[in-house]
This record gives C-alpha cells, structure tokens and sequence, in this order.
C-alpha cells in the first residue's frame, strides 16, 4: 500500500526485513502490486505481515488479526496513529477550495479504499442536497492506485482525486518536488490509520513475536534509520474497535442519498 517510490518501498523491505529476522520469523517477502488486486493479497490465509486499508479490515469476516499501527513522523499527525486523505488537483487550475471543483471532473481510486473513496465520498455527500445531487461533470473510476490516479490527474484524464495523505507524505519525503505539479486544497478528517494485519490462520506465536518487535523498534538504536526513511515515529498497539467509524461514514453517505460519487 505504502511503496510511494522506489525509495519508499525500498525503505519498508529494509525496515521489515530487520523485523522479521528480529522476531525469528521465516517469512518469504514478496511484491504485490498492480495490476493485481490488493485484496487479493489480503485473502492469503498465510499472510504474516501487511499493511490493510482501514475500511476493508472493518468489514473482514473472518477478522483479520491487527498487529500494530504506524504513528506517522510528520508534524501534522500529531503523534497519533491517525491519516486523511488530501483532494488534489492541478498546480494551474487556481481552485483553491473543495467547491472550486465542482462541475469538473473527479477521479476515484478504488470502490473499496476509505482514502481513495469512502472518506471522500462522506466528505462530498456533505454538499450533497435535494436540488444538487451531481456535484461533477464526469466521474472517472477506478484508477487504481494512488500513482495511477496521480497520473490521471497530471495528464488531464480528471481534475480532481482523493489521495492517501500518510501515502503523499512519503512520496515527499523520499521524492522532494515529485508533488509540484499538483495542489492539495483540502483534507477529509482524520480516521485511524491502516493497520498491520495477519491473517486468521497465522499461528498467535507469530504474531506476538512480531508485535513484540514492532512495540518496542522506535526504543532501539538501530531501528532508528529504518523508521526515520518509512516517516514511522513509532509501532503501537491498535484499537480494532476504532474502524467502526469507517463503516459509519459510508453509511452516512449512503443515508444522504451519496452512495456513488457524482
């Protein structure tokens, strides 16, 4: 989910790599990316170790098993394990605002993401009203990823998408400038972060030994490094519960009448 860059997805391999060989685990790491479904991924029974979006685990039966979640280093996290997802359109539009946008053209990612569609959905379904019900001219989905639906908005397929801020902040971070042609005007609130998830059938050993690492890797010096180039202040414990609110924003949206982007 996080391999904004080359840099960034280099950056999780190191950092899990040392991880896993700290919590004794024999895992095989692998890359899933696109075209290949990302809940494909989530459906492996032996998933050890992988980030979920948040929505997706809220709705899982049989629950996955949270391990851990990031808490982001970025200023604007606050020190919680907390994201949003940023509305982004082009440097030279001169939209400044949500509304600006309005009759343009959305772009959204993933039916199944909370950034990519269910945050910005409930964020949208707010302006939503009896004699508005269509606030785009056109609505373009899925794209896919987040860098597929960055591509899209560079190359004038739309004009405006809802991105992964946590995802953003790591393109930053690892690619200063990479974001110069676009503008984030503004952010969808703040919901608990995606979590670490094991499967169902991954043995309660396992992941004890990875949550042990992961709990304890910011109190040791040579995580350091490897947390500082994942933009991860530290690993805590998460709150299952907290997701609830995720399925609540849909169904929100849903009630106002919102379920499609439109």
């Amino acid at each position: 989910m996080y391999d904004a860059s080359p840099g960034a997805a280099a950056a999780w391999r190191a950092l899990f790599g040392r991880v896993f060989r700290d919590a004794g685990v024999e895992v095989e790491m692998i890359d899933h990316g696109a075209p290949r479904p990302i809940a494909d991924l989530w459906a492996r029974e032996n998933l050890c170790c992988a980030f979920m979006c948040g929505w997706p685990f809220a709705r899982a039966r049989p629950r996955m098993q949270a391990l851990a979640v990031p808490v982001p280093t970025p200023p604007r996290y606050e020190g919680e394990p907390r994201y949003c997802s940023e509305f982004l359109v082009r440097a030279g539009s001169g939209w400044a605002s949500l509304e600006d946008t309005f009759g343009a053209r959305f772009g959204w990612m993933s039916m199944d993401s909370q950034s990519g569609f269910n945050a910005p959905r409930a964020s949208l379904a707010q302006y939503s009203a009896r004699d508005r019900r269509t606030l785009f001219s056109s609505v373009a989905g899925p794209l896919g990823t987040p860098a597929l639906a960055l591509e899209a908005l560079r190359g004038g397929v739309v004009d405006v998408v809802a991105l992964d801020g946590f995802w953003l902040d790591l393109l930053r971070h690892h690619e200063p400038g990479a974001l110069d042609d676009v503008r984030s005007i503004t952010t969808t609130p703040w919901t608990p972060i995606p979590p670490l998830v094991a499967a169902p059938q991954v043995s309660s050993g396992v992941v004890a030994s990875l949550r042990k690492v992961l709990f304890h890797a910011h109190e040791r010096p040579a995580y350091a490094p490897l947390l500082a180039a994942t933009c991860v202040e530290r690993f805590v414990a998460p709150d299952p519960a907290s997701y609830a609110v995720l399925e609540a924003m849909a169904r929100e949206a849903v009630s106002r009448g919102y379920a499609a982007i439109r």
